[in-house]
């Protein structure tokens, strides 16, 4: 995944990837965010501001998903949060959240930015990564491409400081949505259903059946499910990128 910002380059060994089955169930998706700013350390989220000289030399992106979740979080990145993360809770102007068009292997439906009206404001997370961390999550997120928010769009941090340079995860995939609307991001039980209802069977029956996140983590199902929302014409362009 590209860095739209040049970055010096660290050797170190990444650690394996932590397996689909270790995260929460995927009906809770995205799970608890981050309730408040501070930093996150491996014992959890201290509510302490970050030294401003210690993000000159992170990476502020804008979560908009799990990646606002403190749990999450720490399963990403493990020991790598001894150096600590800061969380930084923030608005977006003009920037709308809904679903990516594509399945989780964690068998959920996740969240996606979109580019919207300068009107919309989205609450969001800010995690100011350092190069390792970036690295980490960049290598969890293969479905999305990590750049920098579009002009039109403006964060700013609780307090009201602006934070310039922010960049979001875009999704490879686009977003859920129908006739151009995009679908707003809502509870997994919410966009399930959606789905159900305008997927052409067998598709819509697994979906409406007892185990739609099981249906959903299967290789099979995630192979071809971005296709097959494509040819369902239940997809939008993010406008991002």
């Amino acid at each position: 995944m590209g860095d739209p910002r040049p970055r010096t380059t660290v050797t170190a060994v990444l650690p394996p990837l932590a397996a689909a089955a270790t995260y929460p169930h995927p009906a809770g998706y995205p799970w608890p965010v981050a309730a408040r700013s501070g930093v996150l350390m491996p014992a959890g989220l201290r509510a302490r501001p970050p030294e401003p000289d210690d993000l000159t030399r992170r990476v502020p992106v804008v979560a908009v998903g799990s990646n606002a979740a403190p749990a999450v979080l720490a399963r990403k990145l493990g020991s790598h949060l001894r150096r600590g993360l800061p969380m930084v809770r923030a608005v977006v102007h003009g920037l709308g959240v809904g679903h990516s068009a594509h399945a989780s292997a964690g068998g959920y439906v996740p969240a996606a930015p979109f580019a919207a009206a300068r009107g919309a404001v989205s609450p969001v997370v800010v995690t100011w990564l350092d190069e390792l961390q970036l690295r980490l999550v960049d290598r969890t997120e293969p479905n999305y491409r990590r750049v920098l928010l579009p002009p039109g769009a403006s964060c700013r941090a609780e307090g009201g400081a602006v934070l310039n340079g922010a960049q979001v995860y875009d999704s490879r995939h686009g977003l859920l949505g129908q006739a151009g609307q995009p679908l707003p991001l809502g509870p997994q039980q919410q966009v399930v259903s959606w789905l159900a209802g305008r997927l052409p069977d067998p598709h819509g029956a697994a979906l409406a059946g007892d185990d739609p996140h099981g249906w959903l983590r299967r290789p099979a199902t995630r192979r071809g499910f971005p296709q097959l929302l494509r040819a369902c014409r239940l997809t939008r362009r993010s406008g991002l990128a």
